[in-house]
């Protein structure tokens, strides 16, 4: 088990990257080329990741405020900035590559909620900030903010968006290399988060209920992107998600 969180710190150092190097020309001629089906599922995907990833760069304060030490408030302030970035990106995508109307982010964020399902909405803009608003008043709930952000959010349900766009961008008869090549990187810095939250929760000796509400969570939360991905993207979401939980030591009976 790694000790202390620096490590973290150096690891996400090592994996800057900047959304305005990518080159988007490629994708941008391919868009129009899209058939409707191919359109509407890559959409669909964008709009999640769009709202997903504004919502939690918007929450990581009151998770920095509530860090047991300086060196864990260090990597939640090194994860904001990447959360940041993923947001700025896939505003980009939607902007310069799928045309989306709208003179700025939230302008297309709002044209974009009619792609996803109530409940992806309902977990990244409602849940998330609840949860986010209660850790600010009471920094005791730390473990449990960490197990809906870390494990379920980015573990379950931004994961297994990630995969499936990754998977749906290899089955388009246009390639969009620019959109693939910024996905592959959103899905690097996602691990090492995940790896960040797992040892806050290792560390917290988590009882059965938490276990049990963790493992729950993670179930139902793979399923708020509907028809954006296959059954058998969310049976393997939800069994990664307990091969997660049973390697940062909680136990199910």
């Amino acid at each position: 088990m790694i000790t202390g969180y620096g490590h973290f710190v150096t690891l996400a150092e090592s994996l800057q990257w900047d959304e305005t190097d990518i080159d988007y020309s490629a994708d941008r001629e391919a868009w129009p080329q899209l058939t409707d089906t191919e359109n509407a599922r890559v959409l669909g995907l964008i709009a999640g990741f769009v709202i997903a990833e504004t919502s939690v760069s918007g929450q990581l304060g009151s998770y920095q405020a509530a860090a047991s030490d300086d060196s864990m408030e260090a990597v939640f302030r090194a994860q904001a900035r990447d959360e940041a970035r993923h947001a700025r990106f896939f505003d980009l995508v939607s902007a310069e590559v799928a045309g989306v109307p709208g003179a700025n982010p939230a302008a297309r964020r709002d044209a974009l909620r009619a792609h996803v399902s109530t409940e992806l909405v309902d977990l990244f803009e409602e849940r998330l900030p609840a949860t986010a608003r209660r850790l600010a008043e009471d920094h005791e709930g730390l473990t449990a903010a960490v197990g809906l952000y870390h494990m379920v959010i980015e573990g379950v349900v931004l994961l297994a968006g990630q995969h499936a766009m990754l998977d749906t961008l290899q089955g388009l008869s246009v390639e969009l290399p620019g959109v693939r090549k910024g996905t592959e990187l959103v899905l690097r810095d996602e691990r090492w988060h995940i790896g960040f939250g797992s040892r806050i929760v290792q560390s917290a000796d988590i009882g059965r209920d938490e276990a049990d509400m963790l493992l729950d969570q993670g179930e139902t939360a793979a399923k708020v992107w509907g028809d954006l991905i296959t059954p058998d993207a969310i049976e393997t979401a939800v069994r990664q998600h307990r091969r997660r939980l049973k390697a940062a030591g909680i136990k199910f009976w």
